[in-house]
């Protein structure tokens, strides 16, 4: 009778992995028409998964183990880890549904947005006006600990699970920076994390300004309300504010892409069948006035695609620091027993036909923010987070506070101030004129 209840247990374990194996392949039938044919898993193949679960079942030393553990969700895993890729990743079902309530609403965490870099975890952007970014965490920041614990092995999700939590409960996280010789501790309170989309301000009478934190499905409205109002009080150069900028929506990159370039390609999403999906702008409502975009290496995924846009469109010059480079796309597939995986399936190229992925984007003009003291990068940190609080008005004389120690906005803000006495002395008013409307 025992032996027969094992044979039953054991045919169920292997009847349920056979199940998740033929719908991932009638998922990528259905899904990938090119490469079908292509892919097989013969029995032999499944006969070696059965073997191994059979004895590890009824061989592993520690039974326990074996019973508490999903072998099953264990052995996607492994699937999964071969790829190599930190963005593609499985989620069972308890991690699954946390992502779908992320995506609903917010949540009490710290204010990082986090990823896999060179195998370590690793800080793509602390989100300005957050614990994190108070606390003077940076872009290229390493995890190591959390409350004391090493967390270098462990996975980006489970990472991600305890740093959140309620809002006022304290956490300590232990980062390596590169440069220095010991581990940088910071004790911060969780927030209920609401991400702005967009903060816009004029800088003085010529020049309008906007920050865009993150991409959202309301970006590129407000980004358009603020440069209509801008022209309206005679703006003559714009600059776009893309650092700490981790992406968002592929949709919002576009439509902020088309507030800015009219008869030009945007991005361009590749399949590894080849297949194409090209984003276009076409008719632009605005002036040609001059462009600056201000990236860093927190700047990814739809920042990276609207600064290369600029750039390979000729339409603005790119001022900062090399981008992250996180230029895929994932795709969340759910499974039979209500888990899910994310899987990369596509990459984003820019206009000139470079692959963002690994690589970044490249600033036309390199401008390090440092050099600073611990003291100038708080001055700086409190004046950006000041300007993400204050409600500035749409009055003429009010405008907004530019940090002595920010050195690329500064520096920004001397190319639009150069380009309009270069316009005005060596072009002449007529073709400063002609310039703004080409």
């Amino acid at each position: 009778m025992r032996r027969t209840k094992k044979l039953m247990i054991s045919t169920a374990v292997v009847v349920m992995f056979c199940s998740i194996i033929l719908n991932l392949v009638l998922l990528n039938y259905f899904s990938d028409p090119a490469y079908a044919g292509r892919v097989s898993i013969s029995f032999d193949e499944l006969n070696l998964v059965k073997d191994v679960l059979n004895l590890v079942r009824n061989h592993y030393v520690e039974g326990k183990v074996v019973k508490d553990k999903n072998l099953v969700h264990g052995a996607i895993e492994g699937i999964i880890a071969k790829l190599d890729d930190p963005y593609s990743r499985f989620m069972p079902p308890k991690n699954y549904q946390d992502m779908q309530e992320d995506t609903r609403g917010s949540f009490g965490g710290l204010g990082m947005v986090l990823g896999m870099k060179n195998h370590r975890l690793t800080i793509i952007s602390p989100i300005v006006n957050t614990p994190a970014y108070r606390a003077g965490i940076q872009a290229g920041d390493v995890i190591v600990k959390v409350d004391d614990k090493d967390v270098t092995e462990m996975a980006l999700e489970d990472v991600v699970k305890i740093l959140r939590g309620a809002p006022d409960s304290k956490v300590k996280v232990s980062i390596y920076r590169e440069g220095r010789k010991r581990l940088l501790p910071f004790d911060l309170v969780r927030e209920e994390i609401k991400v702005p989309s967009i903060r816009a301000a004029m800088i003085d009478n010529d020049i309008g300004y906007a920050y865009l934190s993150s991409f959202t499905a309301r970006s590129a409205q407000e980004l358009e309300q603020a440069v209509t109002e801008f022209e309206k009080r005679g703006m003559k150069g714009f600059i776009l504010d893309l650092r700490h900028n981790p992406g968002g929506l592929l949709e919002a990159a576009v439509n902020v892409g088309r507030t800015f370039l009219s008869n030009s390609r945007i991005v361009t999403v590749k399949s590894r069948t080849g297949d194409e999906v090209p984003y276009s702008a076409y008719a632009n409502r605005h002036g040609n006035f001059p462009l600056i975009v201000l990236i860093d290496n927190g700047s990814a995924s739809a920042s990276e695609i609207v600064s290369g846009a600029v750039k390979d469109n000729k339409r603005g010059i790119l001022v900062g620091v090399k981008s992250f480079g996180k230029g895929s796309v994932q795709t969340v597939m759910r499974l039979a027993d209500q888990s899910a995986m994310a899987l990369t399936t596509a990459y984003y190229y820019t206009p000139s036909g470079i692959c963002i992925h690994k690589v970044g984007v490249d600033p036309d003009i390199e401008v390090p923010l440092g050099p600073l003291s611990d003291d100038e990068l708080k001055e700086l940190r409190d004046t950006r987070t000041k300007f993400m609080n204050d409600s500035i008005g749409g009055k003429d004389d009010e405008f907004m506070e530019v940090s002595k120690h920010d050195r690329q906005l500064k520096r920004a803000i001397d190319i639009l101030k150069g380009w309009s006495v270069f316009s005005k002395q060596i072009l002449g008013k007529e073709g400063a004129e002609a310039t703004s409307n080409n």
